[in-house]
């Protein structure tokens, strides 16, 4: 299990993104895992973020392969919230509330591995970063 954040989904689809060429090596590699994690607010960020740039018909085309494949699961924060909220005061300087929330998804359900560009998660100490 490993949870997958924005910013590698983004780079993936966007061929100008600094980070295009090591986001299909990553995403080639976290397809070996049988459960892919992805919260609805990492959700949120990559298909706003892709139809501003890339326009609406690449954010619901990526929006509609997230919520389609079969290793993927988007969870819901729900009641972790109180949970997300209180890092997001511990952390909140360096840490977007997004961000907070997927770290309470991760402890929740015992993820350890993040692939994100998001270098801000390798400050977390129970979180291991996969950028490469």
């Amino acid at each position: 299990m490993i949870f997958l954040d924005s910013s590698v989904v983004i780079a993936y689809k966007i061929r100008g993104d600094i980070n295009h060429a090591k986001a299909i090596k990553i995403i080639k590699k976290i397809m070996e895992y049988d459960r892919i994690i992805v919260s609805e607010y990492v959700f949120a960020e990559v298909v706003t973020v892709l139809s501003l740039k890339e326009g609406l018909k690449v954010a619901v085309d990526v929006g509609e392969g997230l919520r389609n494949a079969k290793e993927v699961e988007i969870l819901k924060l729900g009641n972790l919230f109180e949970q997300a909220w209180e890092i997001f005061i511990e952390k909140g300087k360096y840490l977007s509330f997004v961000d907070c929330s997927s770290i309470a998804i991760m402890r929740n359900i015992g993820i350890k591995k993040i692939v994100t560009f998001d270098k801000d998660f390798k400050d977390i100490k129970d979180i291991v970063v996969i950028d490469e």
